[in-house]
Parts: structure tokens; sequence; C-alpha cells
């Protein structure tokens, strides 16, 4: 697969080739500075349906409202130990 390279400015004045590029089976990659912030390709390129969760969780990820896991059981809540003031709080409430 053919990759190019535009850069912000560069995309937004040619947007059109850019398009027409991944109508014929082109990857674009877009750059900011330098460093690359977005990639257009067709439909289905290698990349695997996700579903409408999955594609909302990285979202929030990439918004850095969610900080995603590792894939792991979440272990089991225990109570902390209660003591001095906090106790003493507790007894006075009942």
């Amino acid at each position: 697969m053919k990759t190019i390279t535009f850069g912000v400015r560069e995309f937004q004045a040619h947007i059109g080739d850019a398009l027409r590029f991944v109508g014929a089976g082109a990857r674009v990659v877009i750059t900011s500075r330098g460093k690359p912030v977005a990639v257009l390709s067709q439909p289905g390129a290698g990349h695997p349906r996700q579903s409408a969760l999955d594609r909302r969780i990285t979202r929030l990820a990439a918004e850095g409202r969610l900080l995603e896991g590792e894939g792991g059981r979440i272990p089991a809540y225990t109570v902390p130990a209660v003591d001095g003031l906090t106790d003493q709080l507790l007894r006075d409430r009942g």
C-alpha cells in the first residue's frame, strides 16, 4: 500500500487530491510539525470493525477522560480498618 504524507496546511489546500489518493488505495498520513496526527485510508483497510462501545472507549481515552485498563479483573474492594478519630466519630453518631 502506497503512503503519502501531507502537512496540515498542505492537506487543507489539497483535500480533494488526498481523497482521490485514498480512493485509489493509498494511505494518507497527515502531520503537524513533522509528527503524524491522523491517517486516512479506505474503510476496512486493515482495521478490524469495532463496536460502538469500543469506539467510545477509544475516543474517551484519546481525550484523556478515561484510562484504559490492561484487561485484568478488578480486585474485590476491602473496607479499610477504621481507628482513631474516625472510629470515635462513628461511635458518637450511632
